[in-house]
């Protein structure tokens, strides 16, 4: 009896592992899809080819809506539309989905099967895309952003406000990187997001976010200038080199590191500049003007001065005392930013004209600002005779004239209760007039005096 037992259990044994053995053949549909399986996240398992590739047609339409972002840091952000680049599942991923659990050896087959059904496994099947197309938006990106790097550029409005528009980084973009972090993307079939790796970079002058609190004038100042056309292109090439300057809250504007050595290798060109109260020939001739016009706004900004240095003599593009003149190596215009905000220097040049805007947040506007004339005191000259044997002119005069001092006071008043005092010192020496002549002038005897005979008193 035990023995019947035994086979029967044994038979019944055999039957179950025959059945255990044969289940994923059984089960499975020779035209669909592996139970269990689930691709890309899409439940899949028993689907027939036809309902797969409705399935992946969806999953087409899906994808055409897609997007691939790629980015760097705050300052690019490019996005490519993956209907444009054709990313889409196609007859070779249907193939791969159908393929799951039936690939290899009956063992293997079996094994696979057993593991979907028991594990629900998840397939993944890489979406594809035009390779051609992609190639070019690549060699387009990098094309982009190989240029130099390009500031934010005011517009302003009729309303008063100003807005910018974004400026644009200079890249050295590793190609192979960045093809590698695409493609990764792609493959998986839906938005992503890739940061763009570079060797190298060169950024605006300020971040999208910084520019968006620049949204009034703070202050500005034009002066007018005619003649020499070197002095114009001098006062030009000034202009652009400040303009586009962005200053921090705490950050510091130092006029010649901004226009550079004033030099003909950097484009400046010979022009009158004002030596010892006189107007000589010299290299950047004209560049005070810029810096005389860049003081003037900075202190209707109510921005804080911390070196300037009046002319030699007064000039006549700017009130008396008001001027701020340079000089390569010894000779500075320098101002900070103590505003709460960032602010933008803009510079606007036009035939006979410069124009610098001072650029910030309306609440650093100042509601009250006053340059008032603190002091003007007259210094004399004297006239002074010169004798020079080798001047053709039997004389020379070369006028001189008063010399000034000035002191200047700027008081800046805040809607918020702040306020800022400062006073600039101008001392404009006196010139001499001075005579020369070829030779000695020779003095003429004073006639003598007649004597008059005594008369005698009348009676």
């Amino acid at each position: 009896m035990r023995l019947r037992k035994g086979r029967i259990f044994g038979l019944f044994s055999v039957i179950l592992l025959l059945g255990v053995a044969a289940a994923p053949f059984i089960w499975v549909k020779r035209d669909a899809v592996v139970p269990g399986v689930r691709i890309n996240g899409m439940k899949a398992g028993g689907m027939t080819r036809d309902e797969l590739e409705r399935l992946f047609e969806e999953k087409n339409q899906a994808l055409a809506k897609g997007k691939l972002e790629l980015v760097k840091d705050d300052l690019v952000h490019e996005e490519w539309n993956y209907k444009d680049l054709n990313v889409r599942y196609d007859e070779k991923s249907l193939d791969e989905a159908m393929a799951i659990g039936r690939e290899g050896s009956l063992f293997k087959e079996w094994k696979d099967r057993w593991e979907v059904l028991l594990t629900g496994k998840a397939a993944h099947i890489d979406a594809d895309w035009d390779s051609g197309i992609l190639e070019k938006k690549t060699a387009e990106l990098m094309e982009k952003y190989r240029k130099p790097a390009e500031n934010a550029y005011p517009s302003f409005h009729k309303d008063g406000s100003i807005t910018f528009s974004h400026g644009r980084p200079h890249l050295e973009i590793i190609k192979e990187d960045l093809a590698l972090s695409i493609e990764a993307a792609l493959r998986a079939g839906e938005s992503g997001k890739v940061e763009i790796p570079v060797s190298g970079e060169t950024k605006p002058n300020m971040s999208p976010e910084e520019a968006k609190e620049i949204d009034t004038i703070l202050g500005r100042y034009t002066t007018y200038f005619g003649g020499d056309s070197n002095r114009s292109s001098n006062i030009r090439l000034a202009a652009e080199h400040i303009s586009g300057t962005y200053l921090k809250p705490g950050g510091d504007f130092s006029y010649n590191q901004s226009t550079g050595s004033r030099s003909a290798e950097n484009g400046y060109k010979e022009a009158p500049v004002i030596i010892n109260g006189k107007l000589e020939p010299g290299s950047g001739g004209g560049v005070c003007q810029v810096s005389s016009t860049l003081f003037n706004a900075t202190l209707l900004a109510g921005l804080q001065i911390t070196d300037r240095t009046c002319h030699f003599s007064p000039v006549a593009y700017v009130p008396i005392g008001r001027d701020a003149t340079v000089a390569e190596g010894y000779l500075d215009f320098r101002f900070i930013n103590h505003l709460k905000h960032g602010i933008y220097v803009y510079a606007e040049y036009a035939p006979g004209q410069v124009t610098v805007f001072i650029l910030g947040n309306k609440e650093d506007k100042p509601s009250y600002v006053d340059l008032s004339k603190i002091q003007d005191e007259t210094l004399p000259f004297k006239t002074v005779t010169k004798i020079d044997p080798s001047q053709k002119e039997a004389r020379k005069v070369e006028e001189g004239h008063e010399g000034r001092n000035v002191t200047i006071q700027q008081t800046v008043k805040w809607a918020d209760g702040r306020s800022f005092q400062d006073t600039f010192l101008s001392d404009y020496e006196p010139v001499d007039t001075v005579i020369t002549l070829n030779k000695k002038e020779e003095t003429k005897p004073a006639p003598k005096a007649v004597k008059k005979k005594k008369q005698a008193p009348r009676a």
